[in-house]
Parts: structure tokens; C-alpha cells; sequence
């Protein structure tokens, strides 16, 4: 989306459409409209025509220098709420658009309406709103649906949210690029985005300030990354591993750690998914592609941070030469694991590259994945399920989380279920003797005996990586959830210099 600030009249504005914030009794606006519109606006909110019902939108046409103009009008509540309420409001504002044909437009700056001189969050909430909904994925469809590029013109009488536009406006839209790249891959199918694909992919379009290493198969097995080989190696697209290194903060040794669990299809092996789980499972590598974008976005902003990325990837398939249910294999960090259920993977995998990121000493360790139904079961679609072993990096993340309406809820990493991952024949099991009880904790469990007690966040993002119900803002099927969350977490916490969120 194409953004620009223009500190002037609404009257004065060349784009195909005008939108007004409004809320009940509002008072005239005619230093930011100009006299004409704002007498038109009143006599309309006056009417019967406007109700003033939540999130209601209404249209009207002016006479402007000889030329109608429509004008939007949206209802907002008179005091500020949540970001949230607002990306809603530009989500549906936008399928509005799309459906009247308005391609750009100016906006009243919420801030504006308001009188809101301190917290510029608003107008940014309704923008962002916007930009999930301008997005369409029909790459393999004969017919394709109307590209809209939408261009949006701010309209403020505030110096203040005129810089905070024209300094951020680069920076939001390089966020929702690779959103719309990370949506990309989850949606392809699998035929079209195997693990050589995606090593491609990635190869073809980080950015030169990142150095790229890929290990094949025979180099995951002379590195004893066993887990991600066995999971892998019964399709004839066999496993790959990434390894993306982008050095920010050259003067520091500090570095984070980021993993992301990259199964580009899931059959569920020899424990077979049934096939009605199994028709969107070409979602299983979001993880994966939340850490390539989340990674690629880092250093295309040259934030002031060290990033270690690690991505393994692998098709879990049936076939001759399948991981068997009863298998003992032995991890890169010569853990044994006992296989009990070959659709348990995707813990498998991340194993052994969770043991690959504790070797650099990173400040902390995040990992990422579509990794249990339990998740989805417990907290529903929405909602990602999230596990520290450190209080404060839950909290922080919570926070984040608010800000920016990507939900998630901290689940518990309880000791006493680490009984559940013993195995009577190897160090652990991939699966608890819990059987369906505490799923998402089990596997979180699992994930942690693999961690050397790091500061170690993970994201169990198995809702809302991809809908089949629709959200008011991310819509349906791949959401791009979790590269807002974690880009503001680390350019709050971690990013020497930054200490704003943008």
C-alpha cells in the first residue's frame, strides 16, 4: 500500500474517496474537512440516514470544486479503544472498498478526531487492517481475481503524526511484504513447494546481508541430525536443513536464536492422519516460513541485532524405507528418542535443530510451529499457545501480544508431566503415556529437554497459522500471524538502538 501525509483540508483531497471517522455528537470538523463537507456530514449524522451503530460505515457523494466525491463516514466509539477495534474497522472498510471500486482515498487521521497528540496507534491499527485485507492468493486458479493496490493519503493537522507516517510508512509496508511472502508459502501446495523448493526459494530471495547454508541429506547425517533424517527419509523429496546468519551488531557477541519447524506436508507416517485432517497439511512448514520472512524483514531493516535462523524441513510420508512406530533413534545432542506415534514429527525435527541453536550461546531461543491439535483444542483457532522456562519472556511476549492483536496464552511447562515423555527404552518418547491429556504440554516438554535450559520461548501456533473459519482482520486459510508479534518482541527487547515499537 502506497501511504503518504498531507497536512491540510480533506476538501482539498484528489483521491477517489474521503473517509471521516465519526462518533455521536462529534463536534464540527471543519478545520480538517473544510466548511462545505463538514456541513454535509453534520446534516447526515444528524439524519436518520446514519445510526450509529458499531463499526457502522455509510457513503455519501459531494459537489467539491465541480466534481462529486465520496465521502465514507465510519463510526468509532468516543473514547479510544483497543488496536484491535480499529484493524477490524480497516479490514471491513477495505472489502468495502473492494466492492465499490475505490482504489484511494484519504483518511481523517483517527488521532485527529480524537485530539490524541501522545499514543499515535490508531490510524496505524486501521491501516494494518487494510493492508491483511489487500491480500489474495490465486496463483493456480484459471481466473484471477482484480488486483487492487490501495493508496491512502493521511490527512492531519498535527506535526507530530505527519512525521510518525513519514518515518514509519517504509517500515510497515516492508512488514506486510513478507507477510503476504510467508502467506505465499503456506498456501502453496505441497506438489509446488517440496523441502528442495523451499531451500530454493529462500536461496533466491534473502537478502545479501545474510549468509545462507543448506545442508542435504547426507549432510544432515554426517552432522547426526537423526530426528530430521528418520522423519524425512521415507519420500523421495528428502530432508533439508537452513541455516540463515545475519550479523546486524558485528560489535556484539549476542545473538538470538530462531527455529522453525518446516514439514511441507503431513501424512502422519505410519499413524496415519485421518483424511479429513489431512487436506490442509501443506500448512505444517508455517513455522518455517514465519522464521525465513521474520529473518528476511530483520535484515532488510538492518535492525541492530544478531540473528541465528534455523529451518529444518522434510516431508513426512509413507513408504518403504518410513520411521517405524517403535523405533529408537538416536538425536544430534545423543538423547535417544523412542518413536511412538510417527505423526508426533514435528517435535522430532525441531529437536535437532533446537539443539543446533544452543551452540552459538544465544541470549534466547524462540521456536515457532503448527505442532499439536491439543493447541487448537485448548485455546481454539485464534489463539497460539505459548511456553518459556522464563516468567518475564511469557510476560513480554503477552504484552506484544496485545499490542499488536495477535493472540496467544502462556501454558504451562509443568514438571510433573515430564513423566509422560519417559520412555521404558530409551531416553524419552516422542509421545506421552498421558495418551490425549495435556498434549500441547507434552510436546513442549519434549521440545525443552533440548534446549540446555537457554532462556527458550515456543509458539505451539497450530490455530491460527491457518483458518478454515474466517477472522474479522486475517481472513481465511494462511494468516501471517506471528511475524507482527515477534519482529515488534525482538525490536523492543533486543534491537540495540530501538526502544519504540513502530
Amino acid at each position: 500500500m502506497k501511504i503518504s501525509c498531507r497536512k491540510k483540508i480533506a476538501v482539498d483531497s484528489k483521491k477517489d474517496a474521503i473517509i471521516i471517522p465519526v462518533y455521536k455528537n462529534i463536534r464540527s470538523l471543519k478545520n480538517i474537512t473544510g466548511k462545505k463537507i463538514d456541513d454535509e456530514l453534520q446534516n447526515i449524522i444528524q439524519s436518520d440516514y446514519f445510526n450509529f451503530d458499531e463499526k457502522e460505515s455509510k457513503s455519501f457523494y459531494i459537489d467539491v470544486n465541480k466534481k462529486l466525491k465520496k465521502i465514507y463516514i465510519i463510526h468509532i466509539p468516543k473514547e479510544k479503544g483497543e488496536a484491535r477495534f480499529y484493524m477490524e474497522l480497516g479490514a471491513k472498510t477495505a472489502s468495502i472498498f473492494k466492492k465499490d471500486k475505490i482504489s484511494s482515498f484519504s483518511l481523517i487521521s483517527f488521532e485527529d478526531i480524537y485530539n490524541e497528540k501522545k499514543d499515535l496507534y490508531i490510524t496505524k491499527a486501521f491501516l494494518e487492517g487494510f493492508m491483511f485485507n489487500d491480500y489474495t492468493f490465486d496463483k493456480y486458479k484459471s481466473k484471477k481475481s482484480p488486483e487492487y493496490f490501495f493508496e491512502a493519503e493521511i490527512i492531519t493537522a498535527m506535526p507530530k503524526m505527519k512525521k510518525y507516517i513519514d518515518e514509519n510508512t517504509d517500515r510497515w509496508n516492508a512488514v506486510f511484504t513478507n507477510i503476504n511472502i510467508m502467506k505465499d508459502l503456506i498456501n502453496t501446495p505441497s506438489n509446488y513447494l517440496n523441502p528442495y523448493d523451499f531451500t530454493e526459494f529462500v536461496k533466491n530471495n534473502i537478502a545479501d546481508n545474510v549468509e545462507c547454508i543448506i545442508w542435504d541429506e547426507k549432510e544432515i547425517l554426517n552432522n547426526n541430525m537423526n530426528l530430521l533424517y528418520n522423519v524425512g527419509k521415507g519420500s523421495v523429496n528428502k530432508p533439508y536443513f537452513i541455516q540463515l546468519k545475519y550479523k546486524g551488531n558485528p560489535e556484539s557477541d549476542k545473538n538470538i536464536a530462531l527455529v522453525g519447524k518446516g514439514i511441507t506436508f503431513d501424512s502422519g507416517g505410519y499413524s496415519l492422519k485421518p483424511a479429513s485432517s489431512m487436506a490442509h497439511m501443506k500448512d505444517d512448514m508455517a513455522g518455517a516460513a514465519l522464521m525465513f520472512t521474520l529473518t528476511k524483514l530483520i535484515s532488510e531493516l538492518n535492525l541492530k541485532i544478531n540473528i541465528n535462523t534455523y529451518i529444518p524441513l522434510a516431508e513426512n510420508l509413507i513408504g518403504a524405507n518410513s520411521v517405524l512406530v517403535g523405533d529408537v533413534i538416536t538425536s544430534a545432542s545423543s538423547k535417544t528418542v523412542e518413536i511412538l506415534n510417527t505423526d508426533a514429527e514435528g517435535r522430532l525435527i525441531l529437536a535437532d535443530a533446537l539443539y543446533f541453536a544452543t551452540k552459538t550461546d544465544p541470549e534466547i531461543i524462540i521456536d515457532a510451529a503448527t505442532l499439536t491439535g491439543a493447541c487448537v483444542v485448548a485455546l481454539g483457532p485464534y489463539c497460539a499457545g505459548i511456553f518459556s522456562n522464563r516468567k518475564f519472556l511469557s510476560k513480554q511476549i503477552s504484552d506484544v501480544s496485545y499490542e499488536v492483536s495477535e493472540d496467544v496464552w502462556e501454558l504451562p511447562l509443568y514438571a510433573d508431566y515430564e513423566q509422560g515423555i519417559i520412555s521404558s527404552v530409551a531416553d524419552i518418547a516422542n509421545m506421552s503415556s498421558f495418551t490425549r491429556e495435556g498434549g500441547a504440554i507434552h510436546a513442549a516438554l519434549f521440545l525443552k529437554q533440548f534446549i540446555d535450559n537457554y532462556p527458550w520461548i515456543h509458539i505451539d501456533m497450530a490455530g491460527p497459522a491457518y483458518l478454515e473459519k474466517s477472522h474479522p482482520v486475517f481472513g481465511k486459510e494462511a494468516t501471517g500471524f506471528g511475524l507482527r508479534l515477534l519482529y515488534n518482541f525482538l525490536l523492543t527487547h533486543y534491537s540495540e538502538g530501538e526502544n519504540e515499537r513502530h
